[in-house]
């Protein structure tokens, strides 16, 4: 028979060993599946994972594991709601195309924590507005209060942005305009810190009318290692209000001219590429019937000129039409922007228009919904400031951003 001071160290290795391995009593133990979605490579690409989960006195730890048991850098950012916490793990993974993994994440109080990234996003305040810092690679400035949602982004030894800009409009169905923001808009919340993800999440309530308000709730993710901002736009629409919303971008781009013209590309059904001189416009836009399957591809058309005269340029086949991917490249001899838009052409009309001085606008029309299914309207964008030119500087096409890793818990 074992001694009792036998019995308590062998109780003393146990409980150690638990601890090293992350398996104390109470922990969970869950498998989550990572999915490459879009048939590319991924060498260490941002993912996260969200978890609701009672809010507990102590902060909940997190150890993720790769197939071979070895542990996965993670970042942990709790949300309190309540009695629950969301919480946020960002993490990055290397995926081949269509690949599918498997992981193994250790959730508890006493789990020893995955390792931590050292160095990457920096969440800082300065001069009144929000900076995120990756030093020394590049600085976004986001002003400080919800509106407009980008001021500046020094990135390639370049500014990027004719600040404040990424202005969030909505139109509603008697025609009225209001813009998300204003003096009395309220400060952004940060929900991730760095220094693999800051994310910044803002509401504001716009009263159109006497109805009930429209709830705007703004996220702005900022993944480490990437120079683009993911911007999720969605509104609380009850009464169907709203007939469309805008997001409009002024970047700085030097002058076009005869020389060195500025240069558009389009994601449509195909690759349309154009220039564009001094006053000229360009302009995808995919148009949905009021007949046929929800799930069918619409229209799209290619139109360039001005602003006035627009011509086509390039449309799709009336008979067999493909979808048209949503994304625009435009671009100087130095910078330029890949913003992609998810799920272009689910919705009545929508477009991407670019000019040759910089400004994009992207544009959302919805149906009237006599009876709404859902209360629901969204827009999200993600939007990738790059080097001239991007087949170089970016190395992917902007789908890859359309198409992010699918992560879930299995049960």
């Amino acid at each position: 028979m074992l001694s009792a001071s036998s019995d308590c160290l062998v109780t003393k290795v146990v409980f150690a060993a638990l601890v090293i391995s992350g398996n104390l009593a109470g922990a969970e133990r869950l498998r989550v599946e990572v999915r490459e979605t879009g048939g590319w490579s991924r060498p260490a690409y941002p993912c996260t994972l969200t978890l609701d989960r009672p809010s507990e006195p102590r902060p909940l730890r997190f150890r993720l594991l790769d197939e071979s048991s070895r542990p996965i850098v993670v970042q942990a950012d709790g949300e309190e709601l309540g009695k629950t916490t969301r919480w946020r793990l960002a993490f990055p993974l290397s995926l081949e195309p269509r690949q599918r993994r498997v992981l193994i994440l250790e959730v508890g109080v006493d789990v020893t924590p995955s390792p931590k990234r050292r160095r990457g996003h920096v969440l800082e305040t300065a001069d009144g507005s929000l900076k995120v810092i990756n030093a020394p690679y590049l600085t976004w400035t986001i002003p400080s209060r919800v509106g407009p949602c980008l001021q500046s982004l020094e990135f390639g030894g370049h500014e990027h942005l004719e600040g404040p800009t990424a202005k969030l409009v909505l139109k509603t169905r008697s025609g009225q305009s209001l813009s998300v923001g204003g003096p009395k808009a309220p400060a952004w919340k940060a929900v991730r810190r760095g220094p693999l993800a800051v994310t910044l999440l803002g509401r504001q309530k716009i009263l159109a009318g006497k109805s009930t308000p429209i709830v705007n709730r703004v996220e702005l993710d900022f993944p480490v290692s990437r120079s683009w901002v993911r911007m999720d736009w969605q509104l609380d629409d009850p009464d169907d209000r709203i007939a469309e919303v805008r997001l409009e971008v002024d970047l700085n781009l030097d002058t076009s001219t005869s020389a060195a013209p500025n240069l558009v590309d389009f994601g449509a059904g195909t690759w349309v590429y154009s220039r564009l001189r001094s006053g000229q416009v360009a302009v995808l836009e995919a148009e949905r019937p009021g007949v046929g399957p929800p799930d069918s591809a619409p229209a799209w058309r290619v139109s360039r000129g001005t602003a006035k005269t627009l011509r086509p340029f390039v449309v799709s086949d009336p008979v067999r039409p493909v979808r048209a991917e949503g994304w625009v490249h435009l671009m100087d001899r130095k910078r330029c922007l890949a913003l992609a838009v998810d799920g272009f052409g689910r919705e009545r009309l929508e477009s991407i228009q670019a000019t040759a001085e910089g400004g994009i606008r992207v544009r959302r029309v919805f149906g009237s919904q006599k009876r709404p299914a859902t209360h629901n309207k969204s827009l999200r964008c993600w939007l990738h400031f790059v080097g001239f030119p991007p087949q170089q500087s970016a190395a992917t096409s902007p789908r890859h951003m359309q198409t992010p890793p699918a992560v879930r818990v299995l049960r």
